[in-house]
């Protein structure tokens, strides 16, 4: 899982951060969550040397399956950016399933070559979701004021579900078991049952 990246007030610090729900969530749907260190990819050299090293995380660690989670817009936290760039990369090795959540979602249209645009009326909202894929409409929850429209869609990637004013809610990739969402499941309590087999079903699926 990856996680968000703060720089606390008052403190020399920065700190990888994460809802606790979210784990949670997974180790109740019979997953172990490891989170991932966005230090492991920080700026100890130049990009090239950055990248290296969290490649060479990825390989370490071998993850069975990847969750890029919310948090932090994309070019704000650039480490964990970098990271996250590596753990799609990872992610080509057959039998890889990723699931991006929000900001996660975004991260696998931008690592495919597309670009984000400004929404409103998204932040702390439910709203109404459409696609085939969702057995036609779903109310979910909503934190984000960046999206992405079909027409702009990075390369390979399909969309699955749509808002009210066109903009992608799901995703996926035409070939790899890349899934991105833009609600977020462990914001509910409970967890809709709709969502925990959604979630179970694909972190499970293999090449």
């Amino acid at each position: 899982m990856s996680q968000r990246r703060d720089a606390i007030d008052g403190r020399d610090e920065t700190r990888d951060a994460l809802d606790v729900r979210l784990a949670g969530l997974l180790w109740s749907l019979g997953f172990v969550p490891i989170p991932l260190c966005s230090a492991v990819a920080a700026a100890q050299g130049d990009a090239t040397d950055n990248a290296c090293a969290a490649a060479a995380y990825l390989d370490a660690l071998a993850p069975e399956g990847i969750v890029l989670s919310g948090g932090n817009d994309i070019g704000q936290a650039p480490e964990r950016d970098r990271l996250e760039h590596a753990a799609l990369a990872y992610a080509r090795l057959p039998g890889v399933p990723v699931l991006g959540i929000c900001r996660g979602l975004q991260m696998i249209h931008v690592h495919q070559g597309g670009e984000l645009e400004p929404l409103s009326g998204h932040v702390a909202v439910e709203h109404t979701v459409t696609g085939a894929w969702l057995g036609g409409q779903r109310r979910v929850n909503s934190y984000h004021d960046l999206g992405l429209a079909e027409e702009a869609l990075g390369a390979e990637l399909e969309p699955l579900a749509w808002a009210e004013d066109g903009s992608v809610e799901a995703l996926r990739h035409r070939d790899l078991p890349w899934l991105g969402i833009m609600w977020h499941p462990e914001r509910d309590t409970p967890t809709s049952e709709a969502d925990r087999t959604l979630i179970k079903s694909h972190l499970e699926a293999r090449l």
